[in-house]
């Protein structure tokens, strides 16, 4: 055993947690500035050396330079920056499997006028497609039912009359196929 004085000990290449070959040490060590010259012979993974250097980066916050030698015997990595601070994980953002439509609110007054119909007949129409596209092939009374309970503040009878109306629109528009009680999307022709 020998006693080590503190410059002694700093010079050393210790061998840390997980990742400790000499070269993940040799890297992590670099001082700005300096570099390190990796050799073929001392390289026995099937990824370069810059798979590595990445993998430190994002880990320990440094940056560097990583490239292969001309002549092909070896890589360059040289410290090139001062280490910054670790960027905060990212969290996850929970993802929306089905995106609900907000139905604009039409008052009753509005309901039994044109304009309001119309609008929401647009909301049906908008509401209905974006449904099919998803399902792909439905019937008619589950689309109904649907939209009933889409827009359950509005008139039922009203609902359903608009309902039937805008399928036939579509259907008439060939947006839509209505075959035995059912509605899908029809294939494109070429």
């Amino acid at each position: 055993m020998k006693l080590l004085k503190e410059e002694e000990f700093n010079n050393l290449a210790l061998k840390g947690k997980g990742r400790s070959s000499p070269i993940f040490n040799s890297i992590v060590n670099l001082n700005v500035g300096e570099a390190v010259l990796i050799e073929k012979k001392d390289w026995n993974r099937k990824a370069s050396p810059s798979t590595l250097v990445k993998y430190i980066e994002k880990t320990h916050a440094l940056k560097f330079t990583c490239g292969e030698l001309v002549n092909g015997q070896g890589w360059a990595v040289k410290r090139i920056d001062k280490p910054t601070q670790a960027e905060p994980k990212k969290q996850q953002v929970p993802i929306i499997l089905k995106e609900t439509v907000t139905p604009i609110k039409i008052t009753s007054e509005e309901l039994y006028t044109d304009e309001g119909q119309l609008k929401l007949k647009s909301e049906i129409v908008i509401f209905y497609l974006g449904r099919i596209a998803s399902c792909k092939i439905e019937k008619i009374e589950d689309s109904l039912k649907a939209v009933m309970d889409q827009f359950w503040e509005q008139d039922r009878a009203i609902l359903k009359k608009l309902f039937l109306e805008a399928i036939d629109v579509l259907s008439k528009s060939n947006h839509i196929i209505i075959e035995n009680g059912k509605t899908y999307i029809p294939l494109k022709r070429n």
